[in-house]
């Protein structure tokens, strides 16, 4: 979830390296609160890093709910022609604004004011195992890059 303006980084360096932050920061939690029963939920499900493509700033989006999130305008209105905000559609297991990559979008358009077409987004990962996950319907149907 920082941000970095590390131009020598890829994207893909990039998310690869927060997640090593992440693993890092549960670890130093669980070391701390060694009473405390700890799961997989202590990560987040998915992270993806993105960025505008005339910009060398990055960030980074998690997958979480969308409920209580306000989207940047733009945005809100291309996930709300799949249908409702925090609804599930047929076509998609997942529901429509949790994916990592509308809240990571959202930060780029937002601090940057970058055209949702001119979106660059890495792969996406489970932070836990480091496995790439394939983007889903939603998120291909949102964001032109995502493919």
């Amino acid at each position: 979830m920082k941000i970095t303006s590390d131009s020598e980084y890829s994207l893909e360096q990039s998310v690869k390296r927060e997640i090593n932050y992440i693993k890092k920061r549960v670890k130093e939690s669980r070391l701390a609160n060694p009473n405390k029963k700890h799961t997989p939920q202590d990560y987040p499900a998915v992270i993806v890093a993105c960025k505008c493509l005339w910009k060398s700033d990055i960030y980074f989006g998690e997958s979480r709910s969308p409920v209580n999130y306000k989207y940047e305008e733009r945005i809100k209105n291309r996930l709300e022609l799949l249908g409702n905000i925090g609804s599930k559609r047929k076509e998609c297991p997942n529901i429509i604004g949790s994916c990592a990559e509308p809240h990571a979008a959202d930060k780029v358009v937002k601090v940057l004011n970058c055209d949702l077409d001119k979106l660059k987004f890495s792969n996406a990962y489970r932070p836990r195992t480091t496995k790439v996950i394939r983007y889903c319907l939603n998120c291909k149907q949102t964001f032109k890059e995502v493919l």
